[in-house]
């Protein structure tokens, strides 16, 4: 009876023993037409993919070479001065009794200046001479093109008569009494220029200047004698205002 209570002894082993085999990995689920396979990315979305990378590319690249121009060539603004000015006539007739009628002979000297590395080609330039806000004379101005690192000279002449409002009138006898008038001028032009053959163009510009001209002596008479201004700011004249 002891001896039906003992377990049998194990025979030794002859081999390494490592567990359980692992069985193998399933094989890969074929499915037919009537299972469903995962889903495929199709060729337009590929298409698509592929158009948006090589876009993205461009406009790096682009950026890229528009930094390292910025870089090199350093745009500065371009710098305009109004060097002259005269006055010849500037009244409402004689004795000022010309009612709304504004009778006028300026002419500006004036000079542009770019100081950068490129040249720069001014088209269409159209010169107005405003007074209290109000435009009183046009000027065709000659094309011209400004060279790197050069400036261009030219005059602006405004000849003619012009209606002006009372309230017009009142600050032009206001400014008669002060012996000084404010007329402002403006020139207008179309701007195009290359950098290492990048064009730009459709680019607008105008320069205002602010001019103080002192009354002509005899204004609105025989013995007119004109006002001949010349600004000598730090010798280089009235700076005027450059938009772009």
């Amino acid at each position: 009876m002891a001896a039906y209570g003992k377990q049998q002894p194990q025979p030794p082993l002859n081999n390494a023993y490592y567990g359980p085999a692992i069985p193998p990995p399933p094989a890969a689920a074929y499915f037919g037409s009537g299972g469903s396979s995962a889903p495929r990315r199709s060729t337009p979305f590929r298409l698509f993919c592929c158009l948006f990378k090589i876009i993205a590319v461009i406009v790096i690249a682009l950026g890229t070479a528009s930094l390292v121009l910025w870089l090199v060539f350093r745009p500065s603004a371009v710098k305009a001065y109004a060097d002259t000015a005269t006055l010849s006539r500037f009244d409402l007739g004689a004795g000022g009794r010309g009612g709304n009628s504004l009778q006028y002979n300026l002419t500006v000297g004036m000079r542009v200046r770019n100081p950068n590395r490129f040249g720069i080609n001014y088209g269409k330039p159209d010169a107005q001479a405003f007074y209290d806000g109000t435009l009183i004379a046009y000027d065709a101005v000659q094309p011209f093109y400004l060279y790197r690192k050069s400036e261009a000279r030219f005059t602006l002449s405004f000849n003619g008569t012009a209606t002006i409002s009372d309230g017009d009138v009142e600050e032009f006898r206001k400014e008669t009494r002060q012996g000084f008038y404010e007329i402002k001028v403006r020139v207008y032009a179309d701007l195009d220029f290359k950098i290492r053959g990048i064009k730009v163009n459709d680019r607008n510009s105008k320069i205002t200047c602010k001019l103080m001209l002192p009354v002509p002596t005899g204004n609105g008479t025989a013995t007119t004698t004109p006002t001949v201004v010349v600004f000598n700011r730090k010798v280089l004249g009235m700076r005027c205002d450059m938009d772009f």
